[in-house]
């Protein structure tokens, strides 16, 4: 027995329909067969209604892999195309919208190059084509040449249609506006059938200039038809909308719309389109997009495959999968052919919701439509691997193009580079780029920035100082994000100077900053200890209209909260940071310390950057910044800095205006209040959700307040529990401590902890190996080699404590000592007390010597 074949609802509406109209329905309910398995498997309502928008019935189809769409926008009743109620749905979207009328792509990669046969079957003399070439041989400011260029072919050019057929090629393979713009001027006095052929030639022209990218060119183009009597057609207005659309610029285009309106013309399918465009590529609610569709057919207008390409294209930039799903499923119940675009789209869709699945069953749907799967299409599926971080998968997929001899484009190459960059194979890295250049694609500014940014990230920075000269040596202008991205790789390098540099070449560029620009520069200036000028910088930002997001402030607090002041002889004091000119000022700064301050100077400067923290949580309230647990890190730094617990509570009232719960938990352990450690695992069971490095950072910055403020046993407490809670990585074994991950506090008390542990393994009589170890790390990043504050701080603690530990010949940030030594002292009778932590705002606690038993119960 054959398996039943389920249909979404828009399938069994078709099927049903095959009865009553044989011919078109019965295609369109064939078709909708052949792709029922790109849907899921739940059964149809029994009555399915006209046009019940697809995919909403059953409910099952969502993937795991993509979250579900809430209220999808093409559901029930207000479908899109339900918008006539006083004639049937059936007269309404009747056999006329099954006509499967041809469209051009809206895809820059999808259309035609130079050679292809002109738009809409418009035969063109060959003397067209050479006048083209001719002209492109011309330079652009030459008007007088190139108005000479075109007379000189006026006896060959026969009609308008080869004037027009000259702008549109040169809308294909040139870049130059002010030629395009010269050429319908001179072709003006040339064409001969007054106002209409002038009609053609300026629709031709306002179209050249938006493939050029230049709207505002193709308005003034508009506006001397209007001056001149022979722009008020809707073919000029159409053309303009479209020129708007391409650049993604949907209020000028809805304001052309309505203003062609108000001269009285009636828009067409056509105009439509555009405007549906515009709306998708200028991101614009999907709802309101809808509403001019919905105008299209209350206007009697029969939408087409580029309708629905549109409609296609703008749930897929809003993320709406089951929308698109609906789009793509209503286009087989109207028989409406769904070109290579249609399928790019869809998958593209698909991809964005991570459901790569459907997306591959997509393919092979392609496949069976006779539907070529062109770059396009596995440029997006291997894009969509590789989001998902199923390189290998993606890999396959670009073997399968090479295979199939489908020749790669520029984007296809920046996606395979930027997974290898991911994936550090750098020795393919350079044989895709000798891949780009043997097939003549010159590498752009996003090839450029992914491979800064993969060397950078792996501390190549010779390599990336090629990749920069090379840009320069080619001509390749750099973006926001390649600025952005060389002050991170710089910053993150300790080399500001080259940071600030990079900055101040940015400044001279002429780009609008953006603000991760500002925030990679701002945190710059912070960890070079301009604390001061990084926030003249977030004012400056704020002043641009740009508005610093929730990363801006927390890196301007957290250098506030781990700014130092050390004496001059500290072997972390290097000579100079930044050096640099900003506003017309040199700017020299030591290192985040202030040097030889005495303890009055100290004690302005902490009350100093208390006032300036206040007034970054008065801006963040103001601009409605939510903080995150970062912000709430950077917080507790700020605390552990403070000279003394009222500021530090000043501080902590600022952090109860943004987080009750926080404050509570913070503000209770360090008043020692026992019953707050309830509330406080449940703060730690939120940060478990997070990634490590988030976690650990919090716990880090938790301890040290607690530590810095007495409250000693608590800080150990919190340690015991990130522990169990595997915050650290490999931080905890029985014989070797690994404190590298950890911030000073925390270290000091899990030193305690650690050695408490080792006692009662000692007294417990059970074996340990010949060396206990102690892992501090040894400054690596610092400049000078072993100069690690953590290191120092353990150093201290071990000295006071008695604790026989010495550093390791070979390896400066590693102490040890033999077990029978450190057992020895262990058993001292005094050790006890050295080693058990008491906090000195205690309120009604157990008796440290509760901390044993927990001890002995931890998780190792």
């Amino acid at each position: 027995m054959a398996p039943a074949t389920h249909f979404t609802p828009s399938q069994a509406h078709a099927a049903a329909a095959a009865s009553h109209h044989p011919p078109a329905a019965a295609a369109a309910a064939a078709t909708a067969t052949a792709t029922a398995r790109l849907h899921a498997s739940a059964p149809a309502p029994a009555a399915a209604t006209a046009l019940c928008p697809p995919f909403l019935a059953a409910g099952s189809h969502s993937s795991a892999a993509c979250p579900p769409v809430q209220n999808p926008i093409f559901s029930g009743p207000a479908a899109p195309w339900v918008v006539q109620p006083q004639r049937a749905v059936a007269s309404a979207l009747g056999p006329e919208f099954r006509r499967a009328r041809s469209t051009k792509n809206i895809s820059k990669r999808n259309n035609r190059g130079p050679g292809a046969q002109d738009r809409g079957g418009r035969a063109s003399s060959a003397a067209a084509g050479r006048c083209v070439d001719k002209l492109l041989r011309v330079a652009p400011e030459d008007r007088r040449a190139l108005g000479a260029s075109l007379s000189s072919f006026r006896g060959e050019l026969v009609s308008s249609d080869d004037y027009c057929h000259v702008l549109r090629e040169l809308g294909d393979r040139d870049k130059s506006a002010p030629r395009a713009l010269e050429v319908f001027h001179a072709a003006l006095p040339l064409v001969r059938n007054g106002s209409v052929d002038k009609g053609k030639l300026l629709t031709a022209a306002i179209g050249a200039l938006g493939k050029m990218g230049r709207p505002d060119i193709a308005r003034r183009a508009f506006e001397t038809g209007i001056a001149g009597g022979y722009g008020k057609t809707v073919f000029a207005y159409s053309a303009l909308i479209s020129a708007y659309a391409r650049s993604g610029l949907a209020n000028d285009a809805m304001g052309v719309l309505e203003s062609m309106k108000g001269a009285g013309l009636r828009p067409t399918t056509v105009t439509y389109n555009a405007v549906i465009d515009a709306c998708g590529k200028g991101g614009v609610d999907l709802r309101f997009t809808l509403g001019y569709f919905r105008q299209m057919l209350r206007d009697g207008l029969c939408p087409d495959r580029k309708t629905f390409n549109s409609l296609l294209s703008a749930c897929s930039r809003a993320g709406h999968l089951e929308d698109a799903r609906a789009v793509f499923d209503e286009m087989i119940l109207l028989g409406i052919g769904r070109d290579i675009y249609t399928y790019n789209t869809f998958i593209d869709a698909i991809c964005k919701c991570g459901n790569i699945e459907l997306a591959m069953q997509v393919l092979l749907d392609m496949e069976a439509k006779k539907v070529k799967p062109n770059v396009v299409t596995y440029s997006t599926l291997i894009d969509g691997y590789s989001k998902l971080e199923k390189y290998d998968e993606a890999l396959k997929l670009y073997e399968k193009m090479k295979s199939l001899g489908i020749k790669l484009d520029r984007v296809c190459y920046n996606t395979v580079l930027a997974i290898y960059v991911k994936t550090g194979k750098y020795g393919e890295i350079a044989i895709v780029c000798d891949e780009m250049e043997d097939s003549g694609i010159e590498k752009d500014t996003v090839t450029y920035n992914s491979l800064i940014n993969g060397y950078g990230k792996q501390g190549r920075l010779d390599i990336v100082s090629f990749l920069v000269q090379d840009m320069r040596r080619r001509g390749v202008a750099p973006s926001v994000l390649t600025y952005s991205t060389l002050i991170d790789i710089y910053s993150k390098a300790g080399m500001h100077v080259d940071a600030f540099n990079v900055y101040l070449d940015f400044k001279e560029s002429g780009l609008k900053p953006d603000v991760v620009l500002f925030s990679s520069f701002i945190d710059t200036l912070a960890k070079n200890g301009l604390v001061e000028w990084a926030l003249s910088l977030l004012n400056d930002m704020t002043e641009m209209g740009i508005k610093p997001n929730v990363v801006t402030y927390n890196t301007i607090i957290d250098a506030y909260g781990k700014s130092k002041v050390l004496a001059e002889e500290d072997p972390e004091v290097g000579d100079m940071g930044i050096v640099g000119l900003y506003n017309g000022q040199i700017i020299r700064a030591a290192n985040p310390v202030t040097r030889g301050r005495s303890a009055i100077d100290v004690r302005m400067r902490r009350s100093q950057e208390l006032y300036f923290i206040l007034e970054l949580f008065q801006k963040m309230v103001q601009q409605g910044v939510r903080p995150n647990v970062v912000t709430f890190s950077a917080i507790l730094n700020a605390c552990s800095r403070c000279n003394n617990f009222e500021d530090a509570a000043l501080l902590l009232e600022q952090l109860r205006l943004l987080d009750n719960f926080v404050y509570g938990v913070a503000h209770g352990l360090l008043m020692g209040h026992q019953e707050i450690w309830s509330q406080a695992q449940s703060l730690f069971s939120q940060l478990g959700r997070m990634d490590s490095s988030t976690s650990s950072a919090f716990y880090n910055a938790l301890t040290d307040v607690l530590w810095h403020f007495g409250q000693r046993q608590g800080a150990q407490l919190v340690v015991l529990e990130g522990v169990n809670r595997r915050v650290w990585e490999n931080t905890w074994s029985e014989f070797c401590l690994d404190l590298h991950l950890m911030s000073c506090g925390a270290a000091q008390a899990m030193v305690h902890a650690w050695l408490l542990n080792v006692r009662s393994i000692v007294f417990a009589g059970r074996a340990m190996p010949e060396f206990l170890s102690i892992l501090t790390g040894w400054g690596k990043h610092s400049k000078i080699a072993g100069a690690s504050t953590l290191r120092h701080v353990i150093e201290a603690l071990l000295n006071s404590i008695g604790a026989p530990f010495q550093v390791e010949r070979f390896n400066i940030g590693r102490f040890v000592s033999r077990s029978a030594v450190v057992a020895a002292w262990l058993k001292e009778s005094g050790t006890i007390n050295i080693l058990l932590l008491h906090d000195e705002r205690a309120q009604h606690h157990a008796s440290p010597s509760n901390l044993v038993p927990r001890l002995q119960a931890l998780q190792l």
